[in-house]
């Protein structure tokens, strides 16, 4: 046999074969610690495609899952207040009754109507108070702000008006008194007239440099935000009387929709609305409703009568959404258990298979680095010969 001392090809051939086994281990290693079999692009670019859109369809619906927990939250919140309201309507009936008992006067009257009035006014107030996440749900959902229309939005550099937030605001117009000499600014749409006084919150007659400054109309569910000089984003500054017969102007809303599922298809949107359920509202209608007299007290029982039963229909209505609601937790919750179940059987690693892999290759390894140290015996024999 030949003895060859420029290339020593068993060597090499070792050589190769060590580097290809240290590869696929160190892939093998790599899945091991990962727990995914596919963890680039280069170990299957056609199932790296699917995996990813499966990751993406699992996060949309665990979203939409949320969304819809928070939308029932908001339901609930809603149908508690119309209880309360309910319960009232109920006992505002129950004083027409008393009421229109011919056993009592008219003065016995005035004081079972002062407790109907005040039912009234405890109604409107459960109706503006009621919100979730800063929106009013009983009194003005949706109304929205129309920037085009309002003046006080078109005219940011002459008035300083930084930004508007309507939060169960009437539709409607709403005009601006501020005459400039009294540190006060007036605002209303031609029912419910509000006045602040700015004087504690004014650097003089202006506000104060680089600070915005809020008018909380909050009786009007309007929140008005001025800007003094050098505010970042802010067009202009306010002084006092710059909003003097400005307007803002409100428009009815269709209320919204739930998110529901993953993808921006209609079916996996829930459009939702809230009824007005103040005494003015449609649905009550009951800002006429008195008990002072006899025939007053016997027309309020029919109006209340209606009003119940459309407050029932209300909270029928709300408490069918919350049903369906329930019901579509418990589908997308089956829909990611099934997606994750999928996205498993493509991208995560086989661990069995992979410590087989990984055992393979060690032995190989060893089996190369063994032929590499026998392939050296050629060369101690070639030195032998020299020396």
């Amino acid at each position: 046999m030949a003895i060859r001392i420029n290339n020593n090809a068993s060597m090499a051939r070792a050589r190769i074969d060590l580097n290809r086994v240290e590869r696929n281990a160190q892939l093998s290693r790599q899945h091991l610690n990962s727990g995914l079999r596919i963890n680039s692009g280069s170990d299957d670019a056609g199932l790296l495609a699917v995996s990813e859109g499966m990751r993406a369809e699992l996060g949309g619906l665990t979203e939409g899952t949320r969304n819809t927990e928070r939308a029932l939250d908001m339901l609930r919140t809603a149908e508690g207040a119309m209880n309360e309201i309910s319960s009232v309507l109920i006992r505002m009936r129950e004083l027409s009754v008393q009421a229109s008992n011919g056993t009592l006067t008219d003065d016995n009257r005035e004081a079972i109507n002062a407790e109907f009035n005040q039912l009234k006014q405890h109604i409107n107030s459960v109706a503006h108070s009621t919100h979730y996440n800063e929106q009013s749900l009983l009194y003005g959902f949706g109304n929205t702000l129309d920037q085009a229309a309002s003046t006080v939005m078109q005219q940011q550099v002459d008035n300083g008006v930084f930004r508007v937030r309507v939060s169960g605001a009437q539709d409607g117009t709403y005009t601006f008194i501020d005459s400039g000499a009294d540190h006060t600014l007036t605002l209303g749409n031609g029912v419910v007239t509000q006045t602040l006084d700015l004087g504690v919150v004014l650097d003089g007659d202006q506000v104060a440099t680089g600070t915005v400054t809020m008018a909380n109309f909050d009786r009007l569910g309007v929140q008005v935000e001025l800007a003094g000089d050098q505010v970042a984003g802010a067009a202009g500054s306010y002084a006092d009387g710059d909003l003097d017969g400005q307007i803002i102007v409100v428009v009815a809303g269709t209320g919204g929709d739930f998110q529901l599922g993953s993808d921006s298809k209609p079916a996996d949107r829930l459009e939702y609305d809230f009824k007005d359920m103040t005494v003015e509202g449609g649905v009550l209608n009951l800002s006429l409703a008195s008990v002072n007299t006899q025939a007053s007290a016997q027309g309020a029982m029919s109006v209340l009568d209606l009003a119940i039963e459309r407050t029932s229909l209300e909270r029928g209505t709300v408490g069918a959404v919350m049903n369906r609601l329930d019901y579509t937790i418990d589908f997308t919750a089956n829909a990611i258990e099934n997606i994750q179940s999928a996205e498993s059987t493509v991208r995560d690693a086989d661990f069995a298979q992979e410590i087989s892999d990984l055992s393979r290759s060690q032995i190989l390894g060893q089996s190369a680095q063994s032929v590499m140290i026998q392939s050296r015996v050629t060369v101690e024999r070639v030195m032998s010969i020299l020396l």
